[in-house]
């Protein structure tokens, strides 16, 4: 028998013993699950049988209480024996899917460090099946080759030797075959993931950890990291993954599902990526846009447009004047010279603006406008603005009330003196005070309730305003198209960029603490965001540390440099900030990579990963009847070939309705506009609806000299070719794009 047979059957005994104990261990907690489940049943319904249904008693409300408590502790106990139920049922199929032998410094033997997605633990022996590959322990298979190792354990660092490193591929609790892996074979390993077929979700990357990754993913001193990673690096899939190893650490860092919030660019691709947690065993935890975030702060009160809506807007737009003053407004309206105007106008609006009175009720003098003015400028130590005025309207609301309630049995008095009224004077005399106190409170509130829409509309509706409060600053040379723009347009619509400026007033003056249980918060596709993104963030997460994703190639409306990370690092002003750069693409074949990089800078420097396929297709067409044709051609041949996910991207969502129309007839394929679209078939979209995504197949639609031309066209064009695994193919009518 060979050294590789005798092995082959040692590892199926030891996979044998896993799958047993994984059995058993599920038997338990599916014993544990009845019982749990009955005795939840039986306390709800003690609960009810028990308890009175209507009453005044403090003392039995303090037993209802009680009796909550208990029922909650045992929920929480159904639920985690429910979770160690789903862990064992997922190891069934694969408990494990790799092996590290590490002889640690001053020992005799080496210890076999089996890895997986989860930890198997033999409760009887206390022997360590598989190890978590979030452990400690299990950074050596991600980080060293055979020879010298370290890894930092709770007890501090510890050295040693790494004899064997080992995959296996298992499949349905079989073992089908097993590499000893040096780098080059990992490289094969990675290859043949690679080459499989995507899915409609983002897929765990356990398996094919990268070096640099790992040490992304397990960094836990950086309050502030930045990673720069190129189309296909894997760098939101590595923050996915640092999200669950950082709440793997939860017992350290006292860290949960509801302490961490992703920042995405929209909520399709929040959907996108919802598969990736709960992969790792971990609960799924909130991802958010930007929009959402000023609807909920607003509560949903007033209405704005989406990123989305503008980028169609800006694409769909023939009109080269009014275009550029779209760009132009929302470059200069989310930069750091904007955010100094609406700290002036927070100012200007706190001096300036608020028009308070005296206040009187019933004719006694209840607050004088100078005490109130004084009090509202007075320099509180984190007190916001709409803090200070709600304590104003609170205390003058305090001595209202008793001269109201003097008031109200003065009026029944009164009342008495009408026969008529007699029997009514109580309800009388309430109504009447409740008139009085709601005029009262709509003088008060005219100065205590802050109108953040007004308040910004005054910034442009009144032009020395706003040249006033942007003195010193440097100004777009279309700053008067800027401001004519916004006047003709506010009140039928407010744009993404007003939106944003809105939000900023509102968290910068309401001190808002709507997250403030968050303390890890993940923002993707960064390269999109200008600096008053950043300022929002900062205010609404004063306390929390960031992970920030993005790549300077794939901006669409702005030109992105390096620079960007450096203005995130002074509007964050973290104590301990890292930034990574991945330059090493894994998506694209190699082919698919080399082509995109035509749409980069010269300058840029990207490294391919070497899994060779078919060069990208440049396909001419005679006609649109030609075009649709010869598309429909290729998506068939692609099915032919077995690929599941096949994207037609176009360059607007309109251009998208408009060939979706054309084809639905002929071809099963569906328009992706919502969040909760699926992706998997054949599917069309805009090009910057698509980023962040992976399809096996990409077709680009209409790639001539008219539909793409700008820089800004560019840009798009490598989005679009760096969303292809497998094949692409760019089609185009007439004359090409110059940058084909």
């Amino acid at each position: 028998m060979s050294s590789y047979e005798s092995e082959f059957q040692e590892e199926v005994v030891y996979l044998n013993n896993a799958v047993t104990l994984i059995n058993r261990n599920l038997d338990q907690e599916l014993s544990s699950i009845v019982s749990a489940k009955k005795e939840l049943i039986n306390e709800h319904r003690d609960m009810w049988e028990n308890a009175v249904h209507f009453t005044d008693d403090i003392d039995r409300m303090a037993e209802i209480k009680q009796d909550l408590s208990v029922i909650h502790v045992k929920r929480e106990g159904y639920e985690k024996i429910d979770e160690r139920i789903q862990k064992y049922n997922g190891m069934l199929n694969k408990p494990y899917f790799a092996r590290v032998d590490f002889k640690e410094e001053g020992e005799e033997s080496a210890e076999k460090i089996y890895i997986g997605f989860s930890n198997l633990l033999d409760e009887d022996t206390y022997e360590v099946y598989v190890y978590d590959w979030r452990a400690p322990i299990a950074s050596i298979f991600y980080r060293y080759e055979l020879g010298g190792a370290r890894y930092n354990s709770p007890n501090g660092e510890i050295g040693g030797q790494v004899l064997i490193k080992r995959q296996y591929e298992i499949k349905n609790g079989k073992l089908d075959y097993f590499i000893d892996s040096n780098l080059n074979i990992a490289d094969d390993a990675l290859r043949e993931v690679l080459a499989k077929n995507t899915s409609s979700k983002m897929k765990t990357i356990v398996e094919t950890i990268q070096r640099e990754q790992d040490i992304i993913i397990r960094d836990i001193e950086s309050e502030l990291l930045i990673v720069q990673g190129v189309a296909g690096s894997g760098k939101t899939s590595i923050a996915l993954h640092r999200v669950a190893f950082l709440m793997y650490q939860g017992f350290l860092t006292k860290l949960y599902a509801n302490n961490i919030m992703i920042i995405s660019p929209n909520d399709f691709f929040g959907n996108y990526i919802s598969d990736v947690l709960p992969q790792l065993g971990e609960e799924n935890i909130r991802t958010v846009t930007f929009e959402y975030i000023f609807k909920e702060i607003f509560e949903n009160s007033i209405n704005a447009k989406s990123r989305n809506e503008l980028l169609e807007d800006i694409i769909g737009c023939e009109d080269v004047k009014r275009k550029n003053i779209m760009k132009s407004s929302m470059e200069f309206k989310s930069s750091k010279e904007f955010v100094i105007i609406l700290n002036r106008l927070i100012w200007f609006y706190e001096h300036k603006m608020i028009e308070i009175s005296d206040i009187y009720y019933n004719g006694v003098y209840i607050a004088d406008k100078h005490s109130i003015k004084e009090f509202l400028l007075k320099d509180t130590i984190n007190m916001s603005i709409e803090k200070k005025l709600a304590i104003i309207e609170n205390r003058i609301f305090e001595k209202v009330t008793p001269i109201r309630k003097k008031r109200r049995e003065k009026l029944e008095k009164y009342i008495v003196n009408f026969p008529e009224h007699q029997f009514e004077r109580r309800a009388i005399a309430r109504l009447i005070t409740i008139k009085e106190t709601n005029k009262l409170k709509a003088q008060i509130r005219r100065f205590t309730k802050v109108d953040y829409k007004r308040i910004y509309e005054a910034l442009f509706r009144n032009k020395n305003l706003f040249y006033t409060l942007a003195k010193g600053l440097k100004l777009p040379e279309n700053i008067e198209g800027i401001i004519d723009n916004f006047n003709c347009n506010f009140e039928k619509s407010i744009c993404y960029e007003d939106m944003l400026a809105m939000l900023y007033l509102k968290v910068r003056m309401s001190g808002c603490s709507i997250f403030k249980e968050i303390k890890q918060v993940v923002v993707d596709e960064a390269q999109d965001y200008y600096p008053i993104h950043f300022q929002i963030l900062k205010e609404l997460f004063k306390n929390s540390r960031f992970t920030i994703l993005g790549d300077i190639n794939q901006s669409i409306e702005k030109e992105a440099t390096l620079s960007i990370y450096d203005d995130v690092k002074n509007i964050l002003n973290k104590k301990r900030s890292s930034t990574v750069i991945l330059n090493k693409s894994f998506r694209c074949s190699y082919e698919i990579s080399k082509f995109s990089n035509k749409f980069l800078d010269e300058n840029i420097q990207i490294e391919s990963f070497e899994r060779h396929e078919e060069e990208p297709k440049i396909i001419e067409a005679l006609n649109i009847e030609d075009l649709d044709n010869k598309i429909i051609n290729t998506i068939e041949v692609y099915r032919n070939l077995n690929y599941a996910s096949i994207a037609l991207l176009c360059k607007s969502m309109k251009e998208c309705e408009e060939v979706y129309n054309r084809l639905k007839n002929k071809i099963n394929i569906k328009i992706i506009s919502r969040s909760d679209d699926d992706i998997k078939g054949i599917v069309i979209m805009p090009i910057y609806m698509s980023k962040g995504l992976e399809f096996d197949c990409v077709i680009v639609y209409e790639v001539n000299w008219k539909n793409y031309k700008t820089e800004f066209d560019r840009r798009l064009l490598y989005i679009a070719s760096t969303r292809a695994l497998h094949k692409l193919s760019l089609f185009y009518t007439k004359k090409p794009s110059k940058f084909l």
